[in-house]
């Protein structure tokens, strides 16, 4: 039976997940092969940022780490509008952009960035998400990788935004990995964090 089959009730005392570290440092070696820098989306109060920080063993790889800090725009599984609302973290090492996705993501930005070999993407909305991976597109290459953190959550806002991405964009990707987790934001159902990378004719 596949874990599809089980509520989070009957798994939450009995199953263990592999904790977010585990998957953000697996990605980050990933990443080490590929040419371009690491973003992040959705930073809060930097834990997840600092996890990419501390695995990145690459000199010549940047960190940026993107979000509004103002919290929720949008009521997200139980979680309301301004949850995840702080200050944004001091990184050494990482880059901060601060503003809603669709302000702080420019073509400056864009040139600055130049590649993308992950982005770690926890923005839980569709809207937020599918902005992300709009901006994103010019920046991968063949073997970039895109790790989402709540694919399924509350109406699989992740999971409709790539698949709607993909059908816009027509770039192709494989799933490397994928990693179940406990509901996000209060929710219910059992989430996964897959890992894809584009794939291209160059290769």
């Amino acid at each position: 039976m596949s874990s599809q089959g089980f509520s989070w009730e009957h798994l939450s005392d009995r199953a263990l997940f592999p904790p977010k570290q585990f998957v953000l440092e697996f990605s980050v070696a990933m990443a080490a092969r590929v040419p371009g820098h690491i973003m992040e989306f959705g930073v809060a109060e930097g834990k997840s940022t600092r996890m990419l920080r501390r695995a990145s063993k690459c000199a010549d790889q940047r960190i940026f780490a993107c979000d509004s800090f103002r919290g929720l725009s949008e009521k997200f599984e139980n979680a309301e509008v301004g949850t995840f609302a702080c200050q944004p973290p001091k990184i050494r090492g990482v880059e901060i952009v601060e503003g809603y996705f669709e302000d702080s993501l420019t073509p400056e930005l864009a040139s600055r960035v130049g590649r993308v070999a992950l982005a770690s993407l926890d923005a839980d909305l569709y809207s937020s998400t599918v902005c992300v991976l709009r901006w994103l597109t010019p920046l991968l290459g063949t073997g970039s990788l895109l790790l989402f953190d709540e694919f399924l959550g509350e109406k699989e806002s992740e999971k409709r935004a790539f698949e709607d991405w993909q059908r816009e964009t027509g770039i192709r990707t494989i799933l490397v990995a994928e990693f179940l987790r406990e509901p996000s934001a209060g929710g219910t159902t059992i989430d996964k964090r897959p890992l894809f990378q584009v794939i291209g004719d160059e290769l």
